[in-house]
């Protein structure tokens, strides 16, 4: 965890403004010593980071667990925020106001996320929980049960004329999230203005309320499909660093419906479930952006994830500690052979990546 979240996050804030005075990062790694042709492009690069203030970084775990990974870029965003003259309490507020966001398809590891990263906060504010402030840390709900509007086609609701358009958005994102516990973070979702949307479904629920059947329905819409519109707002932005372990699964242990998908929507990367987050985390970043991973290590080298490599060369691999088995404790043998690694949204030709 300390390595992937100091060599993304905290090589974000530092190759723009610096390492932090005090932070003890016992896992960053420097980088390669660069040709003058790479140094250059570097050089211009990271003149966005120096535009970057802390509170404008999003971070994010799509597949969270009960948090670990948060509660530790927690402490390193703190740095960053100390480190720009911020003090520790708005700090705690702005962290999670506006930096960390997570999803887990588990109820009770988002609860526990949710109750780390809060506990987090208040080591640094003794008065945060008073404070009406919650974390961008959510379990992954489904729309099952939620009715389409096409559902109601030739209903009669009188005189009530509604926004198609709307309308349409509302039914695509109850047919995105059906089942979609399944399916976790992989949903691919296109960014929309999902403000306005829900806005308009608590401006029908309103008008409508005379007609009983079109009230039932506006009502449990404005119940449920807030919570829809938050994880789609989620799953649609680009992040400047997406850090997680993902799930390890392979196409054998997948049940029909996730297997379709995976083969539908990840036809590079179906093998496994950890090379489908590969692909899905490295869709997430910005440009600019930093995706550290720890996954098995196959990626790199069986012929299924052939297609998936040459993916991965579009961008630069910063550095990478192959760690081989008996990387997790509580994983005996040699089963699971794990590498973790830092990859940016960009290629730089010809750079030099840190190996471990």
């Amino acid at each position: 965890v300390r390595y992937m979240v100091e060599n993304s996050l905290g090589r974000l804030w530092t190759e723009g403004h610096g390492k932090p005075e005090h932070a003890d990062w016992k896992y960053y790694l420097e980088e390669a010593e660069q040709e003058d042709n790479v140094r250059a492009e570097l050089k211009q690069l990271r003149e966005a980071y120096r535009e970057i203030p802390p509170e404008q970084i999003r971070i994010i775990d799509p597949c969270m667990g009960s948090g670990h990974i948060l509660v530790y870029a927690f402490d390193v965003l703190m740095q960053i925020y100390t480190s720009a003259g911020w003090d520790q309490r708005e700090a705690a507020q702005s962290i999670l106001k506006n930096n960390l966001f997570g999803l887990d398809i588990d109820d009770r590891a988002a609860q526990l996320a949710y109750f780390a990263v809060m506990m987090k906060a208040r080591q640094y504010d003794r008065r945060f929980l008073s404070r009406g402030i919650q974390p961008h840390v959510y379990a992954i709900e489904e729309s099952n049960g939620l009715s389409t509007w096409k559902a109601f086609s030739g209903s009669d609701f009188g005189q009530l004329t509604l926004d198609q358009t709307y309308i349409a958005q509302a039914d695509e994102l109850i047919d995105l999230f059906h089942d979609a516990k399944e399916y976790g973070s992989i949903l691919k979702v296109e960014p929309t203005d999902y403000d306005n949307l829900q806005d308009y479904l608590e401006e029908i629920r309103q008008k409508g309320s005379e007609n009983i059947l079109f009230a039932a329905w506006s009502a449990e819409m404005a119940d449920k499909m807030p919570k829809l519109i938050r994880q789609a707002k989620l799953l649609s932005r680009k992040y400047d660093v997406v850090v997680t372990n993902p799930p390890y699964m392979g196409s054998s242990g997948m049940n029909a419906k996730l297997s379709k998908y995976v083969k539908d929507n990840y036809p590079d990367s179906k093998s496994d479930l950890f090379a489908v987050f590969i692909e899905q985390c490295g869709a997430m970043i910005k440009p600019n952006g930093y995706q550290a991973m720890i996954t098995q290590h196959a990626w790199m080298f069986l012929s299924s994830y052939e297609k998936l490599r040459e993916k991965l060369k579009m961008n630069s691999i910063v550095n990478m500690a192959h760690l081989g088995a008996r990387a997790f404790d509580e994983i005996g043998g040699e089963v699971v052979q794990t590498t973790a690694f830092v990859s940016c949204g960009r290629r730089v030709v010809d750079f030099k990546g840190t190996y471990v």
